[in-house]
């Protein structure tokens, strides 16, 4: 009993106790950071930056004035501009879709067709969009590179009433896809989906058969 006494209140033993808890403790430490700077965090955000119609409300009602793509009407045209933002710390690579799957984003609208698209910054490259008949309301982007700090958006009419854009397919692996994007200055409407109206072959047309471009 005496024993046992003077183990437990010895205070060399209590000295070692912390110094051990405290070099496990530094060493964890110290491999979950080298661990996390070999792994950095792959991170995709998507969100619109638009979502608007192309008629007011009282051309629409009364049907004085007409879009029309390629010759094609649409009778509840919306410009949709949705951006995709690599907010991770590494690259994004095509070997990273698995089975070769695309990205795919159901936008509640059947897509008409793509008006124009950018990539920031400079020297990086746009993916490519695919438009799947078999549904017209989703867009399929196939595997690309998405630069680490690369900001992507791509502007597209649609016909349909205003709808959230949802992610429904993300076959992406160690990538975490997350709806939401932070604000900045985007001026892909302004500098890129205005001139495509016309060069897509969007028209507006009113009743009285006068053309707008």
């Amino acid at each position: 009993m005496l024993i046992a006494e003077s183990w437990y209140e010895s205070g060399s033993f209590w000295q070692f106790a912390i110094t051990t808890i405290v070099a496990v403790a530094v060493g964890a430490l110290a491999a979950w950071a080298t661990m996390r700077s070999a792994n950095p965090k792959r991170r995709l955000n998507y969100g619109t930056r638009t979502n608007a119609s192309l008629l007011i409300a009282s051309h629409s009602q009364s049907g004085a004035l007409q879009v029309t793509h390629n010759g094609t009407p649409v009778s509840r045209p919306r410009i949709v501009e949705l951006e995709l933002r690599n907010s991770g710390r590494r690259d994004i690579t095509a070997a990273q879709f698995h089975a070769n799957e695309p990205l795919k984003f159901n936008l509640g609208a059947d897509v008409v067709g793509v008006l124009g698209m950018a990539s920031e910054p400079s020297g990086t490259i746009a993916p490519s969009i695919e438009l799947p008949h078999a549904t017209p309301r989703v867009i399929a982007i196939p595997p690309s590179l998405l630069a680490r700090k690369q900001v992507f958006r791509v502007a597209l009419l649609v016909d349909g009433p205003r709808a959230e854009v949802c992610c429904v397919q993300a076959p992406l692996v160690d990538v975490a896809v997350r709806s939401g994007i932070q604000e900045s200055s985007s001026r892909l409407l302004s500098t890129i989906v205005v001139p495509a109206l016309t060069t897509a072959g969007v028209v507006a047309v009113f009743a009285t058969n006068s053309t707008l471009r």
